[in-house]
């Protein structure tokens, strides 16, 4: 049956229903629930009709173009994780935009706002050269490419960023030759990145997402996605870049060529605040290291231009890789040890992989026609702290043990605080190397990057320097024309790592240190240009660093370098590199020593010592001669002190013979004088010793007296005053006590006089009372009286003889009441009289009681 023949007899079956429809509900017999019951009918089979054909425009569009189902599904201006009521101003209907941007830019470190805005199957520029286009017409065909698997981890991915991830990968990737691709979730926080991504992710059957249970970081996040990969060649992708035209087969192939080559592509930029795609500078340089063991980038160096024959697509043999963005074939991926499970999070895991790549068989190459474009983000997110360590530091420890040999102590040199830090057990890579027959980092260096300076061979000085003021020279964030400064030593390296080269540049990340005779505060890193002049600088070997372009010297104001005059006693200008190398050194000064109009210690020290040597001849010889002199004059001075000799010896003779007799003479006057004295001496002594014992008697007599009349007296005081203090004592006693007996006479006479009130007051009331049941007792007989007055006279007697004896009972009653009253009373008497008796002795041993404690406290007073 024809197309046209069966859309006519659908009309026409349509056209008779809506004619029967029609009659049924204008017939005037047709009840009135059928009709609304038709008219239900209808309305469900519309609703129907409509769901059933968005349901198949739906699966039509998914299969005609997935990307644009994506894009309609996904709302960029939806509210994720940031509360949008944070940014309303004061007036709520205005919405601070730019508060809002900064705020999304804050959390993810590039402009997530513009990201959200752009659509994610955005196009760009292919950036290949002509000669990589001609160069793709003989790869393989896309069906003859290897089976492959991307891997991508992401932690806490904007969802925009990831998005256009996997749409540049749809579109620009032959995905016949796209076995899966993996997206391993390293347990984000980010709702978004749960069931929604689950339910975007599930219209594509080619891609797989792994949930890490626990957070693991990239590098085990990637062990963990190539285990689960199928493809027989692996590529590693980030969760934020642009795969562009062209990237995949030129890159798959080469690995299919060679199975030891791992090939990266060219990461251009992505501008984290424009988001604009920067391809063109990235193609002139290869990755690079730093003694810091921190990855660079650097031009490309003449000898692999040569190589290359100068042929824009062939690819770059690269000493290192920048980390997140390779190609490698599987089974050699995990032949050659994969990832070193015991790293980190992320950090130093591309140059671990570089070295064994190199050392262990393999080669590493950057291919210049496959571009691959990449976020870098203002800042880094990721960091994380192990025992006091980040992951960095303990990941660049592990590398440094297994890889480096003896140019461990180069890097530790640069990085002191690197021998303070754990790197945990490294058993298993140390055998991993053996068992793999790795070569040297010697062979490394040698064979594989030549062009890496030595510290034993092109450095005068490296690592951090040490300044003034114990602060470390820092680079501030590196860039062209950034001013340089000072900033508290951390010992990490990075901003703090300066090489001293042998040729006089001060080098920090490629960048020399430039000075400005003129301007001593504008010192600024710029590219180096080889020329010296403000790009020289030398140190002395006390240490103070001179600029070549002034002859000024290096110093600080506390936050940025300056120029000043120099003074090398000052220690302003003293800077201390954290390693020098003292043979380039040498050779240094050499060469530049007069240049900077110094002399080295040993110059200075050769010409100390021919000038101490003239110095010690002359003297030598003017002590000769002084020698002859001193010898005649010592001949003539030997004659005339013979004769003065001789003539001394005779009148000496003379002088000791008067000597003696005056000697004997003085002496026997002198032993008369003594006996003298000495006999004076001790009849003196005699009496003064009389004298001292017979004043020393009489004291004493006088002491002893006066003494005892001290005694008498104070003994005659203290009894007086005893007497009078226990008179007073018992004065006050008896006073107390009166007054006491005075109060309680007083309370006893009120109390007595209460009693016989409250007596007076109960009888007063016992009288009343039984005067009112008398008047009551009167009134109720003569009421009984006036009702019984027809009743018969024996009645009336009996009920006068009931009465007389009543009145006869009253005053039996008045006295039992009376006895009552008196019974109580009396033992309310001797209950008084009783506690009267109790409180009275109660009183007189109170009484005692205060008198003795008021006499103790007036002995201890």
């Amino acid at each position: 049956m024809k197309g046209s023949d069966l859309r006519i007899k659908l009309l026409t079956l349509k056209h008779h229903i809506h004619q029967q429809l029609l009659e049924f509900l204008a017939s005037p017999n047709a009840p009135i629930y059928l009709k609304v019951i038709g008219v239900s009918l209808v309305f469900f089979l519309f609703i129907l009709f409509v769901q059933i054909v968005s349901l198949i425009w739906t699966l039509i569009s998914y299969h005609r173009d997935p990307i644009a189902y994506l894009r309609e599904y996904y709302d960029p201006l939806t509210p994720r994780y940031v509360d949008t009521s944070d940014f309303r101003t004061s007036d709520e209907n205005v919405f601070d935009l730019n508060a809002y941007r900064e705020e999304l830019f804050k959390l993810n470190e590039f402009n997530t706002y513009l990201s959200d805005q752009l659509p994610i199957n955005r196009k760009h520029k292919d950036p290949r050269s002509e000669s990589c286009r001609i160069a793709a017409k003989r790869l393989p065909q896309d069906s003859e490419l290897a089976s492959t698997s991307i891997i991508i981890v992401m932690y806490n991915e904007e969802l925009s960023t990831l998005l256009r991830t996997l749409v540049s990968i749809v579109l620009n990737t032959p995905m016949e030759s796209v076995q899966e691709v993996i997206i391993v979730d390293d347990k984000s926080s980010r709702d978004e990145l749960g069931r929604r991504l689950d339910k975007e992710m599930g219209q594509f059957p080619f891609v797989k997402i792994i949930r890490n249970s626990k957070r693991e970081g990239l590098i085990r996040s990637r062990i963990i996605g190539s285990k689960a990969a199928v493809g027989k060649v692996l590529i590693f992708l980030d969760s934020h870049v642009e795969v562009l035209e062209g990237w995949f087969p030129t890159i798959v192939a080469r690995v299919m060529e060679d199975r030891k080559t791992v090939v990266c592509p060219v990461i251009a930029t992505i501008d984290h605040t424009t988001l604009n795609l920067i391809a063109d500078k990235y193609t002139g340089i290869w990755g690079a290291w730093d003694w810091d063991m921190s990855f660079r980038w650097r031009p490309i160096p003449p000898r692999e231009q040569q190589r290359r024959g100068f042929d824009d697509s062939a690819p770059i043999r690269s000493p290192a890789m920048s980390g997140g963005i390779f190609a490698i074939d599987k089974e050699y991926f995990f032949e050659i040890g994969a990832y070193d499970p015991g790293m980190k999070i992320w950090g130093a895991e591309n140059l671990e992989m570089s070295f064994r790549i190199w050392m262990c068989g393999g080669a590493l190459e950057i291919n210049t026609c496959s571009f691959v474009g990449h976020i870098f983000r203002r800042t880094g997110l990721v960091t994380q702290t192990v025992t006091g360590e980040t992951a960095l530091q303990q990941n660049t420890k592990r590398v440094v043990d297994v890889w480096l040999d003896e140019y461990k102590d180069s890097f530790n040199a640069a990085v002191p605080s690197n021998e303070k830090v754990e790197g945990g057990d490294i058993v298993s890579r140390v055998l991993l190397r053996q068992r793999l027959k790795c070569r040297s980092f010697s062979w490394y260096l040698r064979e594989v990057f030549p062009d890496q300076p030595r510290p034993e061979r092109d450095f005068v000085g490296f690592g951090e320097v040490r300044g003034p003021s114990d602060v470390c020279l820092d680079n501030l964030g590196p860039g062209v024309g950034h001013q340089v400064g000072v900033f508290s030593c951390h010992g990490k390296g990075q901003n703090q790592f300066w090489k001293l080269m042998a040729s006089g540049e001060l080098v920090s990340d490629n960048l020399c240190l430039d000075g400005d005779g003129e301007n001593p505060r504008k010192i600024v890193l710029y590219e180096c240009h080889g020329l010296r002049g403000n790009q020289q600088w030398f140190i002395t070997e006390d240490n103070v660093v001179m600029h070549g372009g002034s002859g000024k010297c290096l110093t600080h104001d506390g936050k940025f370098l300056q120029l000043l005059p120099c003074d090398m006693t000052d220690d302003r200008f003293k800077w201390k590199f954290a390693a020098i190398s003292q043979d380039v050194l040498k050779k240094f000064h050499v060469l530049y020593a007069k240049q900077f109009g110094y002399t080295t210690k040993a110059e200075r020290a050769k010409k100390e010592a021919e000038r101490k040597k003239r110095k010690e001849e002359e003297a030598k010889k003017r002590a000769e001669q002084e020698k002859e002199r001193e010898k005649k004059r010592a001949e003539e001075e030997a004659a005339r002190k013979e004769a003065e000799k001789k003539r001394e010896e005779k009148e000496k003779l003379e002088k000791e013979k008067a000597a003696k007799a005056a000697a004997e003479k003085e002496k026997d006057e002198e032993e008369f004088r003594k006996w003298r004295a000495e006999k004076q001496r001790l009849e003196e002594e005699a009496k003064r010793r009389r004298e001292a014992e017979d004043e020393d008697k009489r004291k004493f007599e006088e002491e002893q007296r006066r003494k005892r009349e001290e005694e008498d007296k104070k003994k005659a005081e203290e009894e007086r005053k005893r007497r009078e203090e226990e008179a007073e004592e018992r004065r006050k006693f008896e006073e107390e006590k009166r007054l006491r007996q005075e109060k309680e006479a007083e309370e006893k006479r009120l109390a007595e006089e209460k009693e016989k009130e409250e007596r007076e007051k109960a009888e007063k009331e016992n009288e009343e009372k039984a005067m009112e049941e008398r008047e009551k007792l009167k009134e109720d007989t003569k009421a009984e009286d006036d009702d019984d007055t027809k009743k018969e006279e024996a009645v009336i007697e009996k009920d006068d003889n009931d009465d007389n004896d009543s009145a006869k009972d009253q005053p039996e009653k008045e006295e039992d009441n009376q006895e009552i009253v008196k019974s109580g009373e009396l033992e309310v008497k001797e209950k008084l009289d009783l506690n009267s008796e109790s409180d009275q002795k109660g009183v007189v041993d109170d009484e005692m009681k205060e008198f003795l404690a008021w006499k103790a406290a007036q002995k201890k007073n």
